[in-house]
């Protein structure tokens, strides 16, 4: 795979370190794969939009969902069991579906882009309780304008740049309707951006909502999007905290 200098001498060095056993580091390798890559760690083949979400599997693919768990209040805000519902907007390659199918979870993973799309159905391929849908979740149900950028994962409405398409938009109101979930004991939501649209989306069946994680980091054209999501969530009944875990920013909506 033709990988620039520093991404291929990065690789190198994160090798030697998982032979000398250093602070849990896993010797990682990468292969192109169409328009994406393939990483490899642990044993284990984990599709990819970009070769360089290679860092992310430093640790190894454990350490990985681990982080992912606890960036998403599993265990600390949310308990799932094999009762339990996720919703997963902006499910990206799918690692999250493996936290939820862990726990006994059904989960509903949603992603507009395409190329992430295609990895995000190959990572969760046989996985019980999991469902795609090519659909963003939005304030309202139209078409909508999406810039894709999945060699960043920032795809999203607000992404600048040429690469654009017309996605499905719709509203966590109706997606709860159409596909008939009565309730839903956790949403995690990375909408790059768009976090206070996905929750104007969000009237009729808040009330059956346990548990909204968002990322609310500074994806919408360099601003954080915590203060209109914490308005939103007040204002739907949730308790909002507001927590950073390592270098993500979370905002939280809890029905107590």
């Amino acid at each position: 795979m033709d990988l620039p200098f520093s991404v291929r001498w990065k690789l190198a060095r994160q090798n030697v370190l998982a032979a000398l056993r250093v602070n849990g580091n896993r010797r990682v390798a990468v292969a192109q794969d169409g328009e994406g890559a393939v990483v490899h760690v642990d044993g284990r083949r984990i599709f990819v939009p970009s070769p360089l979400r290679w860092k992310l599997y430093r640790k190894g693919w454990s350490a990985r969902l681990d982080r992912l768990a606890r960036e998403y209040g599993v265990g600390r805000h949310a308990a799932l069991g094999p009762e339990s519902v996720v919703i997963d907007i902006g499910a990206n390659a799918g690692e999250f579906a493996h936290v939820a199918v862990a726990a006994g979870a059904r989960i509903y993973c949603c992603e507009p882009d395409p190329i992430v799309r295609a990895c995000l159905a190959r990572n969760v391929d046989g996985l019980p309780g999991v469902s795609l849908h090519d659909v963003a979740l939005w304030k309202e149900n139209a078409e909508i304008d999406f810039g894709l950028a999945p060699e960043r994962a920032d795809s999203s409405v607000f992404v600048d740049g040429d690469r654009r398409i017309s996605v499905q938009g719709q509203t966590l109101d109706a997606f709860l309707e159409a596909h008939e979930i009565p309730r839903v004991d956790l949403i995690k939501c990375d909408a790059e951006g768009a976090e206070p649209e996905v929750l104007d989306g969000l009237d009729a069946r808040a009330a059956d909502v346990a548990v909204i994680a968002l990322d609310t980091g500074a994806e919408r054209r360099g601003e954080r999007t915590h203060d209109p999501c914490a308005e939103r969530l007040t204002a739907k009944g949730f308790e909002v905290v507001e927590e950073k875990i390592g270098t993500r920013w979370m905002t939280f909506g809890l029905r107590r």
